[in-house]
């Protein structure tokens, strides 16, 4: 056995077993270390997938399609009537829909949060609040039309809660005045 000097006393090496917590501890902090590190990781790839899926959803709604859509429907009266909208003939009626499929489609994604509503309120509130001012009485007279209750129903539910979002009382301008770069 070899002997380790210490302040002029022989002294022998520690055995294994008298190493053996020292090296269990040094296990389970790499252990621990090792969990958050991967929890950190798919917090990330979250982060990043649902940015993914938010820049999609917005570039989607930059298509000429829908600005089409949204510019027919835009023309209709605000508390616009099925009879209105239909009186557009099929070009109106398929500009409704292209809107409403749109904020449909946001509407799920928002409700299972792969969306955040924050970004939906800031990029397209306008577009959605003035669509549905103008299309509501179409998508209850549609319902009733094809007798199915849940046409048009995620468009309506992200419509009544962004209504709800109090910063919607003031512009942009006035709610983040004292955001800074």
């Amino acid at each position: 056995m070899r002997l380790w000097r210490q302040a002029g006393n022989d002294v022998s090496a520690p055995s294994a077993s008298e190493l053996l917590p020292y090296f269990q501890l040094v296990g389970q902090v790499s252990l621990v270390v090792g969990a958050a590190v991967a929890f950190y990781q798919l917090l990330q790839i979250r982060r990043s997938r649902r940015n993914e899926a938010a820049l999609q959803v917005i570039t989607n709604l930059q298509t000429q399609e829908f600005r089409d859509a949204f510019n027919l429907v835009n023309d209709l009266p605000v508390g616009a009537t099925a009879d209105q909208v239909r009186a557009g003939g099929p070009r109106f009626e398929s500009a409704a829909g292209t809107i409403m499929m749109a904020f449909e489609t946001l509407g799920v994604l928002v409700h299972n949060r792969v969306v955040p509503i924050d970004l939906v309120d800031q990029v397209i509130w306008g577009f959605l609040r003035e669509s549905w001012r103008r299309l509501e009485g179409y998508v209850v007279w549609k319902r009733q039309a094809i007798g199915q209750v849940r046409w048009g129903e995620w468009y309506q539910w992200l419509f009544e809660h962004l209504a709800q979002n109090p910063r919607r009382a003031v512009g942009a301008y006035e709610a983040f005045r004292g955001w800074r770069p």
